[in-house]
């Protein structure tokens, strides 16, 4: 019964883990292909830095607000 316990225990473990490595990448995956859009594509200055700014600040908002959600 025990033993039982202990496997269903890390089986929630190992699968929150693995979810959040997963998100993990989704959200550097869009940050830099975001990023790779934008340095590509606009040529003025001041509005890539503006964008650059922007897509950092929404990673950050992103990545709390699924925080919050996994706990």
């Amino acid at each position: 019964m025990r033993l039982g316990g202990i496997f269903f225990f890390s089986g929630i473990l190992i699968d929150v883990e693995i979810i959040v490595l997963i998100i993990g990448f989704v959200l550097l995956h869009m940050n830099l292909g975001l990023k790779a859009i934008l340095t590509d594509y606009l040529h003025i200055k001041k509005i890539k830095i503006t964008l650059l700014f922007l897509i950092r600040i929404s990673s950050i908002e992103i990545s709390r607000y699924l925080v919050e959600l996994l706990l």
